[in-house]
């Protein structure tokens, strides 16, 4: 095993770690217990108030660089073995795109953790300000609605794999007990589609603020657990989907475990 192996291995525990406390904490919101709609700035948060919290940091930074650097290879040397056809461009891209936007969390993390910088801004200010930005340019208004119908595609995209039980072919799940193996797959199934449906909110806030030609439409990770929220049952539904980005924590524990990576 590599060191960029181990790194990425690494990664897929601090992107686990991040998602279950972003659930965790929204789903005590839910419940009434605390908490709030969270996102990836409120989870660092979390991590940073604990004992050890700027050491624990750094080492979700380093995870997080691990995992970027083996994105960024598999998307430009294929090291993840997807070849040259039309869709394994397509997985390569994206690979790539995941790379430097893991790249970039990773800097954030280290500075928060060295006390350097803050955590960052909301995912909801995030959204609204890249919103605007791309809005203020020649075309933006149609480059916006295609970033969010992009944004759209991937969640009912997660969604099919939910519901096809496809999941990724590089996961070796032989050495688990059927029974085990089954709890398993049906958490990460649970998780994908949770993920699934935050992406699905968020594009469509995407292009309404498109549509609308209003940033301030643009949505979050906490913003579409808030949309969640105002709907009927609302609390359960959010409640449910906090419930699922716990699980989709647990699907990237079982990534770092079992996944065959290529470095």
């Amino acid at each position: 095993m590599n060191w960029i192996e181990r790194l990425a291995r690494l990664g897929y525990i601090s992107v686990g770690a991040v998602y279950a406390i972003i659930g965790g904490m929204t789903a005590a919101a839910a419940l009434h217990h605390g908490g709030k709609t969270a996102d990836r700035r409120d989870a660092l948060a979390f991590i940073i108030e604990k004992p050890f919290g700027h050491a624990m940091l750094l080492v979700v930074a380093a995870g997080l660089a691990g995992y970027a650097l083996w994105r960024l290879s598999s998307g430009i040397f294929d090291s993840d073995r997807r070849g040259s056809k039309p869709k394994g461009i397509a997985i390569r891209i994206g690979s790539f795109v995941r790379g430097v936007a893991y790249g970039a969390a990773a800097v954030q993390v280290a500075k928060l953790a060295l006390r350097q910088g803050g955590a960052g801004k909301s995912s909801d200010a995030s959204a609204k300000q890249w919103t605007a930005r791309l809005m203020s340019h020649p075309f933006g208004r149609w480059a916006t609605a295609i970033a969010g119908l992009i944004v759209i595609g991937a969640g009912v995209w997660q969604l099919s794999r939910a519901f096809r039980a496809k999941l990724s072919k590089r996961l070796d799940l032989r050495s688990m007990k059927a029974a085990t193996r089954d709890k398993v797959v049906a958490i990460c199934r649970f998780g994908i589609a949770a993920r699934g449906i935050v992406f699905t909110i968020i594009g469509g806030s995407i292009v309404r603020a498109a549509i609308r030609y209003d940033a301030s439409r643009a949505k979050g990770t906490s913003g579409a657990f808030r949309t969640l929220a105002s709907q009927p049952f609302g609390r359960v539904l959010m409640g449910v989907v906090a419930a699922g980005f716990v699980a989709y924590g647990v699907y990237a524990f079982v990534n770092a475990r079992y996944r065959r990576i290529e470095a």
